[in-house]
């Protein structure tokens, strides 16, 4: 054990309290002294995580135009951190430069503003671990301070109160107050000296190498879920890591969590990898993230999007609150074929199943009433999109694998008239797929965003598996083939892969996306430019796996591009759980190649 702090002495005339921390692991346990008439005293909290507290304005140092983001004068989100377990009875306290006109905080999961005052106290199970959302207006309102309180009694002069922190590296001030506010003592906490852990060495794609960066890539993984109990979207996960502000980001996009869940399940099946962690933990990880998602399907007979799950929710500050709700049909089948069904097979759970031909239905359905389904269904604004995207292709990954589960032909036709009316809206005569489509300006021309194209080959090479005899397989080389002639020297893509990286950032998702990628073409094709393309791609990701002084983000593949956060935190270093997914997912690939 590790004693740590110092007693702070008030004036002789005050009462005093001497207070000490000691830390075990992840266990804080608060200690303190006090005048045998002190009966009750309210422990405050503050991270040193929230010294800094983030903003949606802000401006990366890493950003090459930082004069092209104006901010916005009538709003701001602010993100301050929860970064320890929350506990009955205990409250956020947020302090603003002046009363905001309006406030809402973490408005996705909670509708109604806040009463609006220089200081809102936060009831704890408003309150999210790691990021939280705070919703200001106007613009010009700065957050001050964010700390955690809770009251607890005194049993003749002794304190002994633990809290369970969320990181090993927790740093910050612990201070007790008295009924009228008067600090009675506090101490500091300093961060630990973690002894040093080493980088994995060793030829990038040998066999050793690629197990070992998988495994990280699962640590990574497991401490990205979202273990709060009162969170709507407890054993989810959070789709980012911030390297920048220290904190996991994100745990409301559903429609994400699904190559993770195919990550868990097949890394389970490898004795050399399953062996390093806890009996039976990886698939009930996958499990639990699979059973979260369920828990979102849109079932009111009379809503437009019914038989979808909810997507995610967006974040920007032209919404009017912050956050708004978007239902997709492309997003829900990307989850279903990554995520649903390789757990019904995995562990026979019906509801798997039954989720993903009740979503088969509302395709089918949506597809008879609009012929082309629209990207998202805006739940705030009751209305359908006027657009769909490349990304949109991917959703014959749901198609795909329900028909291989079922062998039912209407599953398999229901994919393809869904991907057949993308297909032929946004396909180019060269291969390249156009960015978008809308109902008001016609055709969104390509921009050529790696990560998007990569979605549209995911359509093409699953409804190849589907339809083998379709042509699918030969238009997925034609896309391939420019992705070959963009892929830089290093084995990356730029996060627009006609542009250089210097402009638009690396493009880490869409290089690990893409190495898979190429290993599923060259297995169909066995065209040996495809699996050099694959393994330049993952000799790029493991070379890029974070082994540096933040454990959080350990066996991470940070990225800092134009929209790596993809709405937010542009050109700030984030890691990306889909992409660890996408890695693992290549590196096995890769170690099944050499058997």
């Amino acid at each position: 054990m590790l004693l740590l702090g110092f007693a702070c002495q008030l004036g002789a005339a005050e009462p005093t309290a001497a207070v000490t921390t000691v830390r075990v692991g992840k266990t804080l346990e608060i200690k303190a002294t006090l005048p045998a008439s002190i009966t009750e005293v309210e422990i405050r909290i503050e991270s040193d995580r929230n010294r800094r507290i983030s903003k949606v304005s802000d401006v990366s140092k890493l950003n090459p135009a930082p004069s092209s983001l104006a901010p916005n004068a009538e709003r701001e989100i602010f993100y301050p951190v929860v970064d320890l377990s929350l506990q009955p009875g205990m409250e956020g306290v947020v302090t603003f430069s002046s009363a905001p006109t309006t406030c809402y905080i973490n408005q996705n999961f909670h509708k109604a503003a806040v009463t609006t005052a220089q200081q809102i106290v936060v009831p704890g199970d408003r309150l999210c671990f790691w990021e939280n959302a705070v919703f200001v207006s106007p613009g010009n309102i700065a957050v001050r301070a964010f700390h955690l309180r809770f009251r607890a009694p005194v049993i003749h002069g002794r304190l002994d109160r633990g809290v369970a922190l969320l990181s090993e590296q927790w740093a910050g001030k612990i201070s007790l107050h008295a009924a009228d506010g008067r600090e009675l003592g506090s101490t500091l906490v300093v961060q630990p000296a973690l002894p040093p852990r080493p980088a994995p060495a060793g030829e990038l794609l040998s066999a050793a190498r690629l197990r070992e960066s998988i495994v990280e890539s699962v640590g990574y993984t497991l401490r990205s879920q979202e273990r709060n109990p009162a969170s709507p979207v407890v054993g989810g996960l959070n789709l980012f890591y911030d390297l920048d502000a220290t904190t996991y980001r994100s745990n409301y996009w559903i429609w994400a969590w699904g190559p993770t869940v195919r990550m868990l399940l097949e890394a389970d099946r490898m004795t050399e990898i399953s062996g390093r962690f806890a009996p039976g933990l990886l698939p009930r990880t996958a499990d639990e993230i699979g059973q979260t998602s369920l828990r979102f399907m849109v079932v009111d007979p009379a809503h437009p999007a019914r038989g979808v799950p909810v997507s995610r929710w967006n974040r920007n500050l032209g919404f009017a609150t912050g956050y708004e709700e978007r239902v997709s049909v492309a997003d829900a089948q990307f989850l279903s074929g990554w995520a649903w069904l390789p757990l019904y097979r995995a562990g026979g759970n019906q509801a798997y199943l039954d989720a993903a031909k009740t979503l088969a239905d509302a395709t089918e359905r949506l597809t008879a009433e609009f012929g082309l389904i629209r990207q998202d269904y805006y739940e705030e604004l009751k209305k359908w999109a006027e657009h769909i995207l490349d990304e949109s292709g991917f959703a014959m990954e749901g198609s795909a694998e329900l028909y291989a589960t079922t062998h039912d032909p209407r599953h398999r036709e229901i994919g393809r008239k869904y991907f057949e009316t993308v297909r032929v809206k946004l396909e180019r005569p060269d291969g390249i797929w156009n960015r978008g489509w809308s109902l008001e300006t016609g055709i969104m021309p390509a921009i050529f965003i790696t990560k998007g194209m990569g979605w549209a080959m995911e359509g093409l090479l699953a409804a190849h598996r589907a339809l083998p005899d379709a042509g699918y397989l030969d238009r997925a080389r034609k896309m391939a083939d420019h992705l070959v002639r963009w892929q830089n020297p290093d084995g990356s893509w730029a996060f627009n892969a006609d542009k250089p990286a210097t402009e638009v950032g690396v493009g880490e998702k869409g290089t690990a996306l893409w190495s898979l990628l190429f290993y599923r073409l060259h297995q169909e094709t066995h065209d040996p430019r495809y699996l050099h393309a694959a393994q330049q791609a993952l000799k790029w990701c493991v070379a890029h796996q974070y082994f540096g002084p933040d454990p959080e983000a350990r066996g991470s593949v940070p990225g800092s591009a134009v929209d790596a956060a993809v709405g937010y935190r542009q050109w700030f270093p984030v890691s990306c759980t889909y992409t660890s997914a996408f890695f693992a997912l290549a590196a096995m690939e890769e170690l099944r190649r050499e058997k």
